[in-house]
């Protein structure tokens, strides 16, 4: 393992948007084939529609009033607003339900209805509205069949008409009612003045029949489809991007990178002090003093999580927990990870972990374990999966204050509740990350430490650097492994804790 240099992060390749530039003509392809299909689809699967418009014009600027003498009734006097008033009884449920019926149409015996087959669907497709500044109110349908479009059109205007004559004939008779049969001036005069109005409608200009048909917002339709189409395709670029994406020295982002490890030490190069493993675990060690003095003067790093990207973070705890102990610091190593021992491998006497230990009694259950060159360290194995994430913190802090240098060992912060927790109780982190890291595996875990925010987080990277070509402290170029080839996995302890 050598120490390198803090340094600020390198990514390989582009990034997700550069990755869609690059890709823009297929982007911009797929988003085309979208538009077309969009268009298509409205045109051809999509069933037409017939649209046929009929022209009520009004009479009249008031309502009937038999009473009324000259034009002195009800005093409206202004045929758009009587107009406006009129749309709405066009489009009335009583007009409406008329126009299923057969109506005349006031040329010889002819009669017009909406279709059977349009008589529950119609009122979906009906229009009807008032011109601006005239006494025109046009009716307009819609329907899959052109004749039908121009039935229910003409069928809706007449059934007003009608209705309105019947309106006028009810309160002509009403009038007459009130009337003595010898009055007969006035009776005259209300007869006169219903023939006279008549049903307020002057004219109805039959629809014409549509001879073509289109299909419902053919072109939105295609607009919409062309830029779903742009954001998928670029969306997948961007996604394919980011999950190939390799992140180089230092792989965790703004995150100080303190030693890198060829391969992971056996137990036996650690327990010796001269070895290379050995002094650089002392190097990590002064770095993360020194990173926690950048960021509160004077302050001691007390306790340390030590987790790893993914593999097994057990060596690297154990280097680091036998320098401090070398410098004569009292060190308690705290083994809690769900998916089993990380110190077991080692030989570290982590058999029979306490179930259950309440956190102001942990340093008693602390085990002596002689790590070589005269140094000696505690070990607490504890099962992770009975803590309390929550209660944790007080364990930690009741070590701390029993004059040990804490180093947990814990799980991915990604994964284990545990590690999470204590990430927010500790002075520093340690990651450790592989060489060649999925940018996926990097995010996750840079998104939690940065929840946790601990006072202090660093690095140490574990891969192969034989292709530095340079000293020691040279940054890693990325290198792709050999075909057929297969990494070297981290080593793991089978089984569960228990």
């Amino acid at each position: 393992m050598a120490a390198t240099t803090m340094g600020t992060t390198e990514r390989s390749g582009p990034g997700a948007w550069a990755a869609v530039f690059r890709h823009r003509w297929k982007v911009l392809v797929v988003a085309v084939v979208m538009a077309v299909a969009g268009y298509l689809g409205a045109a051809n699967l999509i069933p037409p529609v017939y649209t046929a418009t009929t022209t009520i014009t009004l009479s009249k600027d008031r309502p009937f009033d038999a009473t009324a003498t000259g034009n002195n009734g009800a005093q409206l006097g202004d045929p758009t607003q009587w107009a406006a008033l009129q749309a709405a009884v066009v489009q009335s449920s009583a007009v409406l339900e008329a126009a299923t019926a057969p109506v005349a149409t006031g040329t010889g015996t002819g009669t017009v209805q909406v279709p059977a087959a349009d008589a529950d669907t119609f009122r979906d497709g009906l229009t009807v509205t008032a011109k601006t500044d005239t006494n025109q109110i046009t009716v307009t349908s819609s329907a899959s069949r052109a004749q039908d479009a121009a039935d229910t059109a003409d069928a809706v205007a007449y059934a007003y008409r009608a209705l309105a004559a019947q309106g006028v004939t009810a309160a002509r008779d009403a009038a007459l009612a009130n009337v003595e049969r010898t009055d007969t001036a006035t009776i005259q005069q209300i007869n006169l003045a219903a023939t006279t109005y008549g049903s307020g409608v002057a004219s109805i200009d039959a629809a014409f029949v549509p001879t073509t048909a289109a299909a419902p917002y053919p072109w939105q339709i295609a607009l919409v489809a062309g830029i779903v189409g742009l954001l998928a395709a670029a969306g997948a670029v961007a996604w394919a991007a980011h999950l190939k994406q390799r992140v180089t020295a230092p792989p965790l982002g703004g995150v100080a990178e303190l030693a890198r490890w060829n391969t992971l030490p056996s137990f036996r190069s650690l327990s010796d002090p001269l070895s290379e493993p050995s002094r650089s675990t002392g190097v990590v060690l002064v770095g993360l003093q020194h990173l926690g003095h950048l960021r509160t003067p004077r302050l001691e790093v007390s306790s340390v999580l030590v987790t790893a990207a993914s593999g097994n973070a057990g060596a690297l705890a154990l280097g680091l927990a036998a320098s401090a102990a070398r410098s004569g610091r009292r060190v308690v190593m705290v083994d809690a990870d769900e998916s089993g021992s990380r110190l077991a491998m080692f030989g570290a006497p982590v058999a029979e972990a306490a179930a259950s230990v309440p956190q102001g009694r942990w340093s008693e259950e602390i085990r002596p374990w002689v790590v070589g060159g005269g140094a000696v360290v505690g070990v607490l194995p504890l099962d992770a999966r009975a803590l309390q994430p929550h209660a944790v913190g007080s364990g930690v802090r009741h070590l701390v204050e029993a004059g040990y240098l804490v180093i947990f060992v814990g799980g991915s912060v990604v994964s284990s509740p545990v590690a999470f927790a204590v990430a927010g109780e500790v002075d520093a982190v340690l990651v450790q990350v592989e060489a060649d890291p999925r940018a996926e595996v990097v995010s996750k875990t840079l998104a939690q430490l940065s929840i946790a925010a601990p006072d202090v987080v660093a690095q140490v990277v574990v891969g192969d650097t034989s292709s530095s070509g340079g000293g020691e402290n040279h940054r890693l170029e990325q290198r792709s492994r050999p075909a057929g080839g297969t990494p070297q996995p981290s080593p793991e302890v089978a089984g569960r804790r228990g």
